[in-house]
């Protein structure tokens, strides 16, 4: 049997942790603050604390230092329901060993007792970095959840691979997870691959000597070795030539870049952070990009969620932008706000940007009144891209269909069950076509009972 101490303000959370921790055969003490914590640890010494981050007096992340001095190193497991970088950044610094957001389950926090009190490792501090860090804007789940992730991953020299739409952010993750590293102080070196001309893209990533080819006058660092000690960005690292696949591969993997022209490679190491708005394993599987450069590039994967799926987040990010463009920021009025998280946002947080740009812009002073607004933009993905997937196409044909059914007076009480007709249908016409009319190969594809299926099938007056 353990020791677990939890200290939060919140009763229910606390008596909860209690029984789950005594469920779990523990002996549990609880305090509604820090300061109560620390004198109950002097004399219980705990083999286990649960810390809360918003408390009364001293918050839990300060207070760390202090329970270490008076309970030892035992793991600590920090939760919070305010989530945010720095949040997510002190608590990997501090040593924790798990970081929490509320709401967890009860299995989440099973787990991570159970875990806490059988391995001894806690997450590997960082060094504070010199610069301010740049600034990622939001408080929903999803986007504390990735706050959660860049810290754990900048606390390492782990390859990176960030996914995600065009406009959601990816270099400002990977600015991020740099700025909190223990190499926030060496080079950031950031390219666009996209950008790179495919003849010359060899020469601009690893440097050539001179006379290595035409037009090469001097000898010239690459991006490889400017980023040695620090971080190299690679945006768009899907459209690295094949050809330029394998060297770099070499250069990750051995800490070695060999420059045009040369045979004797220089020493370069550095973190890799790839970042690509295409799905990097579709273009694995049609050839167009190596399967041993891309496991290499995805020991850690962040996906950035886009910004329809956290409209939540949209006034937070209205007043971020206002504050921070030209000229006096504006009032929003409410209705404004409604139409900004009612919009799709293709270009995501880089069209929103815009958007309260132009806004701005037309206002001039006083109140920025929807009309002030520019008109919603309609979807640029293309074929092969994340947002042109039929996964993508499906999810944004739904939300424009949601809103048709729900601004429909004759839809009430049926926009539920009418839009799931129109998916459901197709879906199992094309079941039944694929496996030639058989009800039980149909069935178990589908993941339904075969008298479900076939019950479904009556109802659409899709039987035989």
């Amino acid at each position: 049997m353990s020791k677990v101490l939890v200290v939060d303000d919140e009763q229910a959370i606390c008596w909860g942790i209690t029984k789950v921790a005594t469920n779990l055969g523990h002996e549990v003490q609880g305090a509604a603050s820090a300061e109560e914590g620390l004198r109950l640890a002097a004399t219980f010494q705990p083999d286990l604390i649960v810390l809360d981050v918003r408390l009364p007096g001293i918050d839990g992340i300060t207070a760390v230092e202090q329970f270490r001095a008076t309970a030892g190193d035992v793991p600590i497991i920090i939760i919070t329901a305010f989530g945010d970088m720095e949040t997510a950044v002190r608590a990997v610094r501090s040593g924790a060993f798990e970081y929490l957001l509320k709401p967890f389950d009860v299995a989440d926090i099973r787990a991570a007792i159970v875990r806490a009190l059988r391995e001894t490792p806690t997450l590997a501090p960082i060094i504070t970095p010199t610069s301010d860090p740049l600034q990622l804007v939001g408080h929903t789940p999803v986007m504390q959840e990735l706050f959660k992730k860049i810290a754990l991953v900048a606390a390492t020299d782990t390859s990176v691979l960030v996914e995600g739409e065009s406009g959601s952010g990816k270099e400002l993750v990977a600015r991020a997870i740099h700025q909190h590293s223990a190499s926030a102080e060496r080079p950031f070196v950031a390219v666009n691959v996209a950008a790179l001309s495919p003849t010359l893209a060899e020469s601009e990533l690893f440097g050539h000597v001179a006379g290595a080819y035409t037009g090469a006058q001097r000898a010239r660092d690459g991006l490889l070795v400017q980023a040695n000690g620090g971080t190299l960005f690679l945006d768009e690292v899907a459209d690295i030539p094949l050809p330029v696949q394998v060297k770099l591969l070499r250069a990750v993997e051995q800490g070695e870049v060999l420059p045009v022209g040369s045979d004797t490679p220089v020493k370069s190491r550095f973190r890799i952070i790839g970042a690509s708005h295409r799905n990097l394993k579709e273009r694995v599987h049609a050839g167009e990009f190596r399967h041993d450069l891309y496991f290499r590039l995805c020991a850690f994967e962040i996906v950035i969620p886009p910004l329809r799926d956290r409209a939540e987040d949209i006034p937070l990010l209205v007043h971020h932008f206002a504050s921070r463009l030209a000229g006096s920021p504006r009032a929003f009025a409410e209705e404004t706000l409604a139409e900004l998280q009612r919009r799709p946002w293709h270009g995501n947080v880089r069209e929103l940007r815009n958007a309260i740009e132009h806004a701005q812009v037309v206002a001039r002073s006083g109140v920025v009144m929807p009309e002030h607004l520019p008109p919603p933009q309609p979807s640029f993905h293309g074929p092969g891209t994340a947002g042109g997937s039929h996964q993508q196409q499906l999810s944004e044909a739904s939300y424009a269909r949601a809103e048709e059914l729900l601004s429909d007076p004759d839809a009430t009480g049926q926009v539920y069950s009418r839009l799931l007709a129109e998916v459901e249908r197709p879906l199992l016409v094309r079941a039944m076509k694929r496996f030639s009319n058989e009800y039980a190969p149909a069935a178990r594809a589908l993941g339904l009972h075969r008298t479900t299926l076939k019950k479904k099938l009556d109802d659409y007056h899709l039987g035989e």
